[in-house]
């Protein structure tokens, strides 16, 4: 949760949004060294998951950014929002769409 959601994370977002006018591609920059590289290595992680049989079938692409969703959805919400619960809802919200069984 802290990758997504601590402090320094959001200061590097503001930034990238505040200078994005004097560098145009800093936003999509910032995006693909943290969100995007976040989302490739969690998928990676899922389709070794799903080939050992620990989640069901799936997009392993398409389960990430459904993970990354529900842990990062409810703060975007719910700013004052317990980052531990968050995680603990999502992982389970997680399992019982993409559970083995």
């Amino acid at each position: 949760m802290r990758v997504c959601h601590d402090e320094d994370a959001r200061a590097v977002h503001r930034l990238a949004g505040a200078e994005a006018a004097r560098f145009p591609d800093l936003p999509a920059s910032a995006r693909e060294r943290t969100a995007l590289r976040l989302h490739s290595a969690l998928a990676d992680r899922l389709a070794r998951l799903v080939l050992t049989g620990r989640l069901r079938a799936c997009d392993p692409e398409t389960a990430a950014e459904h993970f990354l969703a529900l842990l990062t959805g409810p703060l975007e919400y719910r700013p004052d929002a317990d980052p531990e619960a968050v995680a603990e809802a999502a992982v389970e919200v997680f399992l019982r769409a993409y559970g083995s069984g």
